[in-house]
């Protein structure tokens, strides 16, 4: 079994684990004496959370590439979709870095002073509004993938894994159904990191 396809795996249960260990951060209009409180209260959590995900990013740009590198071997005519792939898997990382980023300046200002209610509560929506970058890069990663390897004669992917990519890639664009796409898209990751690590190093 190879390592570099598990490292997509290990980003997905890194992911979940990060985002278990958020809890059930104030929503995106709680006011800011609500927010404080929260973020104050589950600093070492919130912290160690931070941690997964921003590992899960890393992961994800590994995985990526790695994906992107199959593409562009077994559609050699379609020679702009592994950019695609790759594209989307760093898309995801840097969501994921910008969102870490945003919880990390809410635990340093819920314990000061000088942050204003006003300024916590502001921060706080953008924050719990911030997921369009790495749903989209994840729906592009999918959505290149399916369609490279879908018709590719020689595709590692069972034809019903390639199809299920572009569907999936598509829901993720489409409101109120993006997010429960996103969770599919996770599910699709890590089935797809197993099979490809379990496929023989000849092939």
């Amino acid at each position: 079994m190879r390592v570099a396809p598990l490292t997509g795996l290990v980003a997905v249960v890194f992911t979940v684990i990060g985002f278990l260990l958020f809890g059930d951060t104030p929503a995106y209009d709680a006011p800011g004496r609500q927010v404080r409180f929260y973020y104050s209260d589950h600093q070492g959590q919130l912290g160690v959370g931070l941690y997964f995900l921003v590992v899960a990013s890393v992961l994800f740009v590994f995985f990526a590439a790695h994906l992107a590198r199959l593409v562009r071997d077994i559609a050699p005519g379609d020679g702009w979709l592994h950019h695609v792939v790759f594209s989307g898997g760093v898309l995801v990382a840097v969501g994921f870095l910008v969102g870490a980023s945003l919880t990390l300046a809410l635990l340093d200002l819920s314990d000061k002073s000088s942050a204003t209610p006003g300024a916590l509560q502001a921060l706080n929506a953008l924050n719990e509004d911030f997921f369009i970058p790495f749903v989209g890069g994840m729906g592009l990663m999918l959505l290149a993938t399916g369609l490279a390897t879908v018709r590719a004669p020689d595709s590692p992917l069972p034809r019903w894994l390639a199809w299920a990519a572009v569907v999936v890639g598509v829901l993720v664009f489409i409101p109120w159904v993006g997010f429960f796409a996103f969770i599919l898209a996770g599910v699709w990751v890590a089935v797809v990191s197993v099979l490809l690590a379990r496929r023989p190093t000849a092939d």
